[in-house]
């Protein structure tokens, strides 16, 4: 089967990360506590997550102009007619901002996510731009669209600050089905959510202020309740898109053998490193590997020069399956 180049991009940088590991202490940049306008955004969505995320989407209006970017906005189709145009709605909007959280649960996963700097009028545009059907209630307040299988119809919910709210589940397979919340659901989370919320989350509080929140998407949670809870303790990280990709992700490891086969793993493709060829090797030599008992970090950079070529060399050896 042939990878799609961006995703093969993704799979060299992940292997990369187990290729070049240095002695050097490398501690994480973090942005603290949430300033007041983020926590207004939290405040829509659950304690207890697996995970949080956030995205600053002046900065992926600059990933879309990078190699990568146009890359991908190329594919968007394969994933439905006029995707492609309901994305770059999306990343045009000047202001945009987004919180959201991640539930994970056997093969089950629920997304719900909270933006502000888009209206209603807004989604209804985008999915005009679209060619997407849309249905609006009378007090201009929720908006259905219908979007390309598996997603279906997609519901956006004005909360009492004026964001936008929205929930999915989505039963991940080969096939996967997806199911979106009608308007009594998200009104419903919304009621739920002014007694237990993220920002009375102490756990997840912790992991947030480790995160970068200056680059372009970052996330917070641990494995805690997942198909792998055994294996992963807690996580966090960012990954920036402007001038390239650059990636800096922490985790936890709780099984002490885990911890040993990555260290042996470490060494044993640190002696390949050489042989790789000319971008492969930029991302090698640009990233930072880190193990201190249980815990993991590793960082990578790459300019948009570099990761051009190495979507050129990706694509090659994609081709080759």
């Amino acid at each position: 089967m042939k990878r799609r180049p961006w995703i093969s991009i993704v799979l060299v940088l992940l292997a990369c990360a187990a290729c070049e590991a240095c002695e050097k202490d490398v501690t994480p940049k973090g942005s603290g506590a949430l300033a007041a306008q983020d926590q207004q955004l939290f405040e829509y969505l659950p304690a207890g997550a697996t995970a949080v995320f956030g995205g600053n989407y002046m900065k992926l209006q600059q990933f879309m102009t990078t190699t990568l970017g146009k890359t991908m906005a190329s594919t968007m189709d394969k994933y439905g007619p006029g995707m492609k145009e309901w994305m770059k709605c999306f990343t045009d909007l000047q202001g945009l901002r987004l919180a959201g959280s991640a539930n994970v649960a056997g093969k089950g996963l629920e997304l719900r996510m909270i933006f502000t700097g888009m209206k209603v009028a807004d989604v209804a545009k985008c999915a005009t731009a679209a060619s997407y059907a849309t249905t609006i209630d009378p007090d201009g307040k929720f908006i259905a669209v219908e979007l390309p299988a598996p997603a279906g119809k997609q519901g956006y919910l004005v909360a009492p600050n004026g964001a936008l709210y929205m929930r999915q589940s989505m039963v991940i397979s080969a096939a996967p089905t997806v199911t979106a919340a009608s308007r009594a659901d998200l009104e419903a989370d919304l009621q739920a959510a002014k007694a237990s919320n993220v920002m009375g989350d102490a756990k997840l509080q912790g992991l947030i202020a480790k995160t970068d929140r200056t680059k372009t998407m970052w996330f917070a949670g641990t494995g805690a309740g997942t198909p792998i809870a055994n294996k992963l303790g807690e996580l966090f990280g960012s990954f920036d898109l402007s001038n390239g990709f650059s990636a800096d992700v922490s985790f936890q490891l709780l099984d002490g053998e885990d911890v040993d086969k990555l260290d042996s793993g470490v060494k044993e493709m640190k002696k390949m490193a050489a042989q790789l060829p000319g971008s492969m090797k930029d991302a090698v030599q640009s990233l930072q590997f880190d193990r201190k008992g249980d815990r993991v970090r590793f960082a990578v950079k790459l300019d948009d020069k570099q990761l051009g070529d190495l979507m050129k060399q990706a694509s090659m050896f994609g081709g080759m399956h």
